[in-house]
C-alpha cells in the first residue's frame, strides 16, 4: 500500500472585508478588535483623522467607525473625505455625546449609522453585518489581523 502525500494544509480565510477604526481614545482602539471573531475581519485603526484619510489614501476600506470628535479633525469632516476618496465606503460615527438631531449630522458626514459610545459588541457585529451585506466588500484584504497606525510603506 502506497503512502499518500500529505495534503496541503488549507490557508487562513482571507476576511470578507476591510474596516477602519477612527478614534483618538486609545481605550476604544485597544476594545474594537475584539469585538469580532479573530480573522473575522481586516481591521485597521487609526488614533487620528489625518492618518485615517492618509491611510484610506493607500488602502480601500468597505467599513469605517469614525469617532465624532478628535482632537486633530472632526470625525464629519473625516466621513466626508473618506467618502469622496472612496465613495462606496459604509460610514458609522461614533460618540461619547449625546446629540439632539443625529439625522442632521448623519445626513451631513454620509454617515450610515449614529453609534452611542459605550461600544455594545451585540449591537457593533449586528450593524457591521447589516452594513456590509448592503454592499460587497471592495476587495479582498492581503492579509487577516489588525493593523495600527503604522504609516503606509514608502514607495
Amino acid at each position: 500500500m502506497k503512502e499518500q502525500p500529505h495534503a496541503k494544509q488549507p490557508s487562513p480565510k482571507t476576511p470578507a472585508a476591510r474596516i477602519l477604526i477612527v478614534d483618538d481614545d486609545t481605550d476604544i482602539l485597544d476594545v474594537f478588535p475584539h469585538l469580532f471573531r479573530p480573522g473575522q475581519y481586516a481591521i485597521t485603526m487609526a488614533s487620528r483623522g489625518s492618518l485615517a484619510l492618509d491611510l484610506a489614501s493607500h488602502h480601500t476600506f468597505d467599513l469605517a467607525f469614525v469617532d465624532y470628535f478628535m482632537d486633530d479633525m472632526n470625525g464629519v469632516v473625516v466621513a466626508q473625505r473618506l467618502r469622496h476618496a472612496q465613495p462606496h465606503i459604509q460610514i458609522v460615527l461614533m460618540s461619547g455625546y449625546t446629540f439632539d438631531d443625529k439625522t442632521e449630522i448623519m445626513a451631513s458626514s454620509g454617515a450610515r449609522a449614529f453609534l452611542h459610545k459605550p461600544l455594545k459588541a451585540d449591537y457593533i457585529q449586528a450593524l457591521t453585518d447589516r452594513l456590509l451585506t448592503a454592499s460587497a466588500p471592495a476587495a479582498p484584504a492581503a492579509s487577516s489581523g489588525v493593523s495600527t497606525d503604522s504609516p503606509p510603506p514608502a514607495g
